[in-house]
Order: structure tokens, then sequence, then C-alpha cells
């Protein structure tokens, strides 16, 4: 059984093949070769979630467990933790046990790009990600591996994050968000309160990847109210985006999988909002890359 650390769950998975498996995926489980059951959502002591995501396929399933606890950073502990189980559907024999963070960072990130392909205007020149944890680290690395025309700038809430130098981009104080013109903004963060200054993000392509829960909200209602809505997954986000509940759109959106079906136009004129919350389909596409090597 193949057994995959942090560093080598990560060296499995790259971005290209990625994408491509999770476009894949997508119209897999529009034709209904998928099973994909919502994910379940338990509570733990300080704050914490454990998350149960299974999907299963003719040939490959997995299941992920992953449990999250947004106060671990004031302890220097990993936010995330936990793993995915892969298995041969045919035989139920494991194939592979992946690193869950690490797997989750790459494939969050992929959906992520796979989002920005369909819905930028043009190749980005400017990026802000907003976060200092290991999704804006993996959204900073996808962007600098699949659009390295673009000038990337991080802000958090407090010091810079420690990967701002080691990976060459800029630091960006909370009060310069206005000063730009971005293309993309990712904003990658478990804040309960907006992370983006008013008619920032507007005209841009906005990604909100961070908010999971229906108490987390990062995004300004005002600009998710404005904006051409896309979700990862309509049933998880009608449950846990709470992004797109403070801001009243409790309707259903267009998903990336209308963007890959050719199934959602899109609007010129208004801000395009990518909303993930997380799926285990995407985990799935992750695992059926790294276990083919």
């Amino acid at each position: 059984m193949l057994v995959l650390d942090a560093a080598a769950t990560a060296r499995a998975l790259p971005w290209s093949l990625l994408m491509e498996e999770i476009a894949l995926v997508c119209r897999e489980h529009r034709d209904g070769r998928l099973t994909c059951p919502p994910r379940q959502v338990l509570p733990l002591r300080q704050d914490g979630v454990l998350l149960v995501m299974p999907c299963l396929s003719d040939t490959l399933s997995i299941t992920k467990l992953v449990s999250v606890h947004p106060l671990n950073a004031s302890l220097g502990l990993p936010t995330i933790s936990g793993e995915v189980v892969v298995l041969d559907s045919r035989t139920g024999q494991r194939l592979a046990v992946l690193d869950g963070p690490a797997l989750t960072a790459r494939r969050t990130a992929a959906v992520s790009m796979l989002a920005l392909q369909y819905l930028a205007r043009q190749a980005p020149r400017r990026a802000l990600v907003v976060g200092g944890g290991v999704q804006a680290r993996a959204h900073v690395e996808a962007l600098q591996a699949l659009h390295p025309q673009a000038t990337i700038h991080v802000q958090a809430h407090q010091s810079a994050p420690a990967f701002v130098e080691e990976l060459g981009v800029e630091p960006l104080p909370a009060e310069s968000q206005t000063r730009h013109a971005w293309d993309v903004i990712v904003c990658a963060t478990t804040s309960r309160v907006p992370v983006l200054r008013p008619g920032v993000g507007e005209g841009a392509v906005v990604i909100g990847v961070g908010a999971f829960r229906d108490d987390m909200v990062e995004l300004p209602p005002e600009l998710v109210r404005g904006a051409q809505v896309w979700v990862d997954d309509p049933v998880g986000a009608q449950a846990e985006a709470g992004d797109l509940m403070a801001a009243g759109r409790f309707e259903p959106q267009a998903s990336i999988e209308d963007l890959v079906m050719g199934h959602a136009p899109v609007d010129d004129g208004r801000t395009r909002l990518f909303k993930s919350v997380g799926c285990a389909r995407w985990d799935l596409a992750a695992a059926r890359v790294a276990v083919r090597g």
C-alpha cells in the first residue's frame, strides 16, 4: 500500500493534471457515475470540527477524515489534520493513504484555478491572496505555477506569513487593498467578518475558499449581492456557505460543473465570484492523480 507524507502527497499532485482530473470528475458527476453524499460535519472541542467525506466511483473510492481547529494557530499547531484513504472499489483493497491537509490544499487551489480559467477576463496581472495559512500558500503556489505573469500580493491579519519571503511574493498592508485594481482576489481565511475593504474586488474575479461553515464570513455582503456567483458544490454551498447566507443568497447557484459543461454564461458587466466550501469529489480526483503516479 502506498503511504505518502505531506511533501510526497504534494509532489504527486501537479497542477495541470489535477485540474484536468477535476474537470473529468465534474463530467462524471453530471452523468451520474459518481456517488458523493453530503459530508458529515461533527463538532469537536475548541471550535473544531471533524469532516467525514466519502466519494465512490466504479474503480476507485476514497474517504477523507479531516479535523479543522481554527484556534490551533494561536497554539502553534496546524489548523488542519487528517488523511485520505484510497481503495479499489471492486475488491475493497486499500491502495493508498495520502496526507489530508496537503491533498486538501492542492485540490482546493486546483479547483480555484480551474474556475479562474473559465472566469478570468484576461490573463491575470495583479493578484491578491488574503490569508496566512496552508490554503493561502497553496493558492500562491498555484498562481505562480499557472500564471507566472502575475504579480502576487499577500495580506494576512497580523504579520506577513512565513511563506511570503520564501515564495518571493509581496506583503500588503490592509490599508493598501484599495490602491490597486485587482484581476483576481483569493480569500483563504476562517474569518467571521469580511476581510476585504468596501469596493475592493468589484469587477474582478473573487474566489472565496476559507469560510467553509455557515458562521464564517470573509466576503463583504455587498460584494456578494452584486456578483454573478458560481460554487464548487451546490448542495454543500446551500448548507455551509456563510458568505452567501450573510448576503441573502440562499437560492441554488450555478456551479463549476456548469462552467466545465458550458452551461453557465458569464455576465461581462458584473464581479465574478467563485465560492468554494469543499467536496469529496475533488479528493477523489486528487487520489486518482496521486495513485496513478
